[in-house]
């Protein structure tokens, strides 16, 4: 018995095969037919396992990557911070292509955000284990309201982009772990304070460039 990845089963008898070639069967209507080895699940003649199941990952359809881990960079007065973020993506995949929405919650200077992002990334192998390179880039939206924002460090808003390279280790054919490691650029601004209390102070603007490396473990859900 034959089976091809796409799901055809073949029944007859085996003519020729050649490993990592091709596999020629006699149909029982005798036709002939040959498939090259990338296209085959299975082969087996008998109770005899001539080509044993290949692992295969879903190639096509919906996913979810979702990962949790420290990051790392500046903080206050050029300090290093750790901090924690929380990363959930949500998109489609085909043929290593996964292109999606991300949403998450992390923490800078202090503050917390929700990043909201479009997200890329490129599973280069199909078996049970795969390095990927992703790309991600969006904003950062505060949870702290304008009336809450006192400090030079209440920013208003922010953006930020950046890559990752990673691994992905399949339990199944749906389901995988996965560890990156990534590297983000952050710009936060709208920050306004003033450097004394009374009335008629001057108001400066604030601004934060920072840079951010993340250690991330979680999940692929296909």
């Amino acid at each position: 018995m034959l089976q091809l990845k796409n799901g055809i089963v073949y029944s007859g008898d085996l003519i020729e095969y050649i490993p990592e070639n091709h596999v020629a069967i006699k149909l029982p209507d005798g036709r002939i037919i040959t498939v090259a080895d990338p296209e085959i699940y299975s082969l087996s003649v008998g109770r005899k396992d001539i080509i044993k199941s290949r692992f295969l990952a879903k190639s096509e359809g919906y996913y979810n990557n979702t990962l949790l881990g420290p990051q790392l960079g500046q903080g206050s007065f050029n300090a290093i911070q750790t901090t924690f973020a929380l990363t959930t993506v949500n998109g489609y995949k085909i043929n290593g292509h996964h292109a999606g929405v991300g949403l998450g919650l992390e923490g800078h200077l202090g503050n917390w955000y929700a990043p909201i992002y479009a997200d890329y990334s490129y599973h280069i192998l199909k078996g049970k284990f795969s390095p990927l390179l992703g790309a991600s880039g969006g904003f950062l939206v505060p949870f702290k309201s304008a009336a809450d924002r006192r400090s030079r460090y209440d920013y208003a808003k922010g953006s930020f982009v950046g890559g990752r390279i990673g691994i992905v280790a399949y339990s199944n054919p749906h389901f995988a772990f996965t560890f990156q490691v990534s590297y983000r650029y952050i710009h936060l601004s709208g920050a306004e304070y003033r450097d004394h209390i009374f009335p008629g102070s001057t108001v400066y603007s604030g601004t934060a460039d920072l840079h951010r490396v993340g250690v991330m473990i979680g999940f692929v859900i296909n």
